[in-house]
């Protein structure tokens, strides 16, 4: 466990330096904000979709209400993956979402209820409400010794097509897995 947070910390160390996580962090909330929308951009660069879903012409990251990214997420207004440039979507409902390739899902929405509406799609679902992967969702963010790490819920991400890369997979807490 400790080489994984030494490798994110890393990670972490590496975007600050090149300009991922631009501008000066003030208050923990928006540190925090940082680390995830960095965790959402590396999500991105390590998942397929399946081929009906990956030939559109950008990655739709999108978000529900009260998101608490701040404008740490904008950063990634200007990133690409690929070749292929990331749409951002803030405060994004229902219907709407089905159209995103992830979905990050604020920890004071109803996370079940939206997994539900998406259970079936090639969309990745991201929160950090407590528990979220035993929801059926995707990918939960989770507090591991003061920092930031996540789950991965591969059982659910293979029934509806999506494949995450091995290198994702390594360095998660945890892998719900029956396979």
């Amino acid at each position: 466990m400790p080489i994984i947070l030494r490798l994110l910390n890393r990670f972490l160390l590496v975007l600050l330096c090149t300009g991922m996580l631009a501008g000066q962090v003030h208050a923990e909330s928006g540190g925090e904000a940082a680390v995830k929308t960095a965790f959402l951009y590396n999500f991105l660069k390590f998942i397929d979709w399946p081929d009906a879903v990956s030939h559109q012409d950008a990655y739709h990251l999108c978000t529900t209400n009260n998101d608490q990214l701040g404008d740490s997420l904008m950063v990634l207004a200007n990133k690409s993956i690929n070749n292929k440039p990331i749409a951002i979507h803030r405060d994004i409902a229902g219907k709407d979402l089905k159209t995103c390739h992830m979905v990050f899902i604020a920890a004071s929405e109803n996370a079940a209820a939206i997994v539900n509406d998406l259970k079936n799609l090639p969309i990745v679902t991201i929160s950090d409400k407590a528990g979220f992967i035993q929801q059926n969702g995707i990918i939960g963010l989770v507090p591991i010794d003061n920092r930031l790490g996540f789950e991965i819920n591969l059982d659910q991400a293979n029934s509806v097509g999506i494949h995450i890369h091995a290198q994702l997979l390594k360095l998660a807490k945890y892998v719900k897995s029956t396979h």
